[in-house]
């Protein structure tokens, strides 16, 4: 199963509600199917190709430093191959959050960071 994590740290204090808004002009992008939403968490079914689901989570967490917003990316792609198809996704995603969302600064990507976040 695959799973590539995106921190994403905010230049200045955003209240939850904004952080997870900021992510609707990505969602659209990526054609992101938004299945349940609340104030601090959100969950979307992106498509892949016919035979594999992408599956997209959106959670603003509180950290000693203040929020930051953590988005998921998986698949039942085997990360043993390297999950090539949803590692090209979670770039798209990467890129996306990047250009679209200037307030926002990438603080972690698990495909280049290790498995878990430190410091954040």
């Amino acid at each position: 199963m695959a799973r590539f994590l995106l921190v994403l740290k905010p230049r200045s204090p955003l209240d939850t509600t904004a952080l997870i808004a900021g992510l609707d002009p990505v969602l659209d992008q990526l054609e992101a199917e938004v299945d349940h939403r609340t104030a601090a968490h959100l969950s979307a079914m992106l498509s892949g190709s016919e035979n594999l689901r992408l599956q997209l989570f959106a959670d603003v967490q509180s950290k000693l430093e203040g929020r930051v917003l953590e988005v998921v990316l998986m698949s039942r792609e085997a990360m043993g191959r390297g999950a090539p198809l949803t590692r090209e996704r979670f770039e798209r995603l990467v890129n996306l959050a990047t250009d679209t969302m200037p307030h926002l600064t990438p603080v972690f990507r698990s495909d280049r960071d290790g498995p878990m976040p430190f410091g954040v």
